[in-house]
């Protein structure tokens, strides 16, 4: 059970889980019925988050998206108000001016590793800015791919936690699992490319790739925890942070290499 302070996303999710249940889509929970519209209601489903570092979890959980985007031959969800464009360069260049304006802070965070992951990031944007992706056909994302949105079972594998899910390219997703995948793998795009067919489809995007978003985004959320929670996240952060820029030559070379 989840209570919702913001009716809109309740309604969204139900929403989605209905047509989702009208076409009997594996990969999801159903919704159980309640008179609340800030609550949603499901069974209890007993599982384990993904684990990307694992090839065979790799292939299940895209399974899974493929699924999902695929859903817009049987479901016309751009016919439903209730779902929000979402677009992975605005979200990004939004993120990147969020970094810059928290510059004096993240400095204290990141040392010299600021700058560095600025260079990265302009020089990502402006590689993106050449790559046109208009043609793409727009379908549902779920829009959250982190590890514990899959969860395993015993047989079957689901999608929970559908709060961010829009109407978008399907790409966009699946660079956002890339980013979510290879800091598990050594950043080995290369092997995981080939590992998953279903991947072909973001070569044209590979540039989106050098974007460093994860590290921004846990450096912009680390900001936002309390002085006891900093203490404890300071050493992931120096780590990760540490390993985006060791690898930052590896990926580009096979960023190349893909496009």
């Amino acid at each position: 059970m989840k209570y919702y302070e913001d009716v809109y996303i309740a309604q969204k999710v139900k929403t989605i889980h209905k047509k989702l249940k009208s076409i009997q889509f594996p990969y999801h929970l159903n919704v159980e019925k309640n008179g609340d519209t800030h609550i949603l209601k499901q069974s209890w489903y007993e599982g384990r988050s993904a684990d990307f570092s694992k090839l065979s979890d790799q292939q299940k959980t895209l399974q899974a998206l493929q699924a999902l985007h695929q859903t817009n031959e049987q479901i016309r969800w751009q016919e439903i108000d209730l779902l929000p464009y979402y677009d992975l360069r605005e979200k990004w260049y939004r993120r990147f001016e969020r970094f810059i304006e928290h510059e004096s802070e993240l400095k204290v965070l990141l040392r010299d590793d600021y700058k560095k992951i600025v260079a990265m990031a302009s020089d990502a944007l402006n590689r993106i800015d050449g790559i046109s992706t208009e043609l793409e056909e727009r379908t549902l994302l779920h829009g959250d791919v982190v590890h514990h949105n899959f969860m395993f079972g015993k047989d079957d594998i689901k999608l929970v936690d559908f709060d961010l899910a829009a109407m978008g390219k399907r790409t966009d997703e699946l660079i956002l699992w890339l980013h979510r995948v290879l800091p598990n793998v050594g950043y080995d795009l290369k092997s995981v490319m080939q590992e998953h067919p279903y991947l072909q489809h973001v070569r044209q995007k590979s540039h989106f790739l050098l974007f460093p978003n994860e590290i921004m985004r846990e450096a912009l959320f680390y900001l936002k925890l309390s002085p006891r929670q900093k203490q404890g996240t300071y050493p992931f952060i120096k780590k990760f942070s540490g390993d985006v820029l060791r690898h930052e030559k590896k990926l580009t070379q096979m960023v190349l290499e893909l496009a």
